[in-house]
């Protein structure tokens, strides 16, 4: 029997961010730590991260994984360029930079892309892509591409010229049914607070939630929950939201823990999704991926009501499993439908249930290690 490998995982967000993306590459991680056991399996990212917090805000397992970082701190300079927009490429060329250099000493290499460029100099290496930036840099450099949705493969195939393989991000979803009676009055929303391109909407759910009560709706209440940016152009974007909710039935949820987030899930009746909304046709980074939250919230029994483009029409299927919508109209006038219809809504959250399994924790890991397996096998073989 061989050394054991050394499998890396890097993601120049990991450590300072705590999304989908990250819980992307954390179930990967422990997918690649259960299926080939024996193996050194390392994350790693620009700054240190918070194992605790990771593990319990994103549900992760990383008991076995090693965790590593580029830099010891966050500095002031790496506060500095991270809120001042015209030195974000300078930026992401440092970060891209001080990546490839320690790629070299992975037998296997798994690198997050999104926006930033990827490198390796690794024996065998894959592109773990949330969304291909418009260059081929370094894709040349990796053996396989996995990306998280139909949608990002069509762009990476006209972008890079590939053809991704397709694995869908893990949810958490309870073994057990949905407790129907319990269900509150409730419409729920989660994503990150931040301003700007790939941003959830939260202004525009607002609005429809304030016409939706000026019309007549009652006892009825919108969750908002989500981590908050605070710096850099996202600097008070938080602030403004709640501003523009004064006087309503809305509840903010900052930085919730995964409990509290469960707790949500379990009480909503509805869950609203916005992401991508005024977003360019020609600038499909803009709308949303995949859509994990709006499969999280299926698989508690909320019917998802939803503006489907980019990768969250792929999960939702329109009058069988949740709703779609296109106008700010349609999602006030969508939504006023199901608050007066509970058996609609129960008929609707039971198709969103059984369409959630596809997504379970368990099948992502399956389908992960299987993709990685022939790359793995050629490493332990010694080819």
């Amino acid at each position: 029997m061989g050394r054991p490998l050394l499998i890396g995982l890097h993601s120049p967000y990991w450590g300072s961010t705590l999304g989908g993306g990250e819980k992307y590459l954390g179930v990967t991680a422990e997918a690649i730590r259960d299926g080939f056991p024996g193996n050194r399996v390392e994350i790693r990212g620009p700054v240190p991260a918070d194992r605790e917090r990771y593990e319990s805000v994103l549900g992760l397992d990383l008991g076995g994984i090693e965790l590593a970082s580029v830099n010891r701190r966050v500095t002031p300079v790496h506060r500095l360029a991270n809120r001042m927009t015209p030195l974000r490429p300078l930026r992401n060329r440092v970060l891209a930079a001080q990546a490839a250099r320690s790629t070299a000493r992975y037998d296997l290499y798994l690198a997050m892309a999104y926006r930033i460029p990827v490198h390796s100099r690794a024996r065998r290496s894959v592109i773990l892509c949330q969304f291909p930036y418009r260059s081929r840099e370094g894709v040349g450099e990796f053996q396989r591409v996995i990306c998280q949705s139909e949608y990002v493969r069509e762009w990476t195939r006209l972008y890079w010229e590939v053809d991704p393989l397709v694995v869908n991000p893990p949810i958490d979803r309870p073994d057990e049914e949905p407790e129907w009676a319990l269900k509150e009055r409730r419409i729920l929303s989660v994503g990150r607070f931040f301003a700007g391109g790939h941003s959830k909407r939260h202004d525009v759910l607002v609005e429809a939630f304030k016409r939706l009560c000026d019309g007549g709706l009652e006892g009825w209440r919108l969750d908002l929950a989500g981590s908050v940016h605070r710096e850099g152009p996202h600097r008070g974007y938080f602030e403004r939201v709640r501003a523009l909710a004064e006087g309503y039935p809305v509840d903010f949820h900052p930085d919730a823990s995964l409990e509290q987030l469960l707790e949500l899930y379990r009480r909503a009746s509805i869950y609203w999704h916005a992401a991508g909304l005024g977003s360019a046709k020609d600038d499909p980074e803009q709308r949303e991926h995949f859509g994990m939250t709006v499969a999280e919230a299926m698989g508690y029994g909320a019917v998802p009501v939803v503006y489907a483009a980019g990768g969250v029409g792929e999960i939702v299927h329109d009058g069988t499993d949740g709703v779609h919508w296109e106008s700010f109209e349609e999602l006030v006038d969508l939504t006023r439908l199901l608050a007066d219809d509970e058996p609609r809504r129960q008929e609707l959250g039971e198709g969103a249930r059984a369409a959630s399994a596809r997504f379970g924790r368990a099948v992502f890991k399956r389908k992960m290690a299987e993709a990685l397996a022939p790359l793995v096998e050629e490493l332990a073989a010694g080819d």
